[in-house]
């Protein structure tokens, strides 16, 4: 069986067994996403055109919405959220130029 194939039960089977411990950085500045001084998420906005980073972030808020009562953990609303207060943030920059 694949983790793909896992039922919304067996998720919720595993979430009461399973203690996870999240700290403010895992959403808000995750290490693994930092490479020196430049985090992922500003390389990929350098690299994209406007309504492309848009697009990734949008797509990023929907991800994380979508998935997030299949495994069960409110990580994925906290990045969904992250997500959507950066595309905010971006947008009104945008018009702020």
């Amino acid at each position: 069986m694949s983790i793909d194939d896992a039922t919304p039960e067996e998720w919720n089977a595993l979430r009461d067994t399973t203690t996870v411990t999240v700290s403010t950085d895992d959403v808000d500045h995750p290490p693994h996403y930092n490479n020196g001084s430049i985090e992922c998420i500003d390389a990929i906005e350098a690299a994209l055109q406007e309504i492309e980073f848009e697009g990734y972030l949008r797509g990023n808020v929907i991800k994380y919405t979508w998935r997030y009562r299949y495994k069960g953990l409110d990580k994925d609303l906290r990045k969904a959220q992250w997500y959507l207060k950066k595309l905010i943030d971006y947008r009104q920059s945008q018009r702020n130029r």
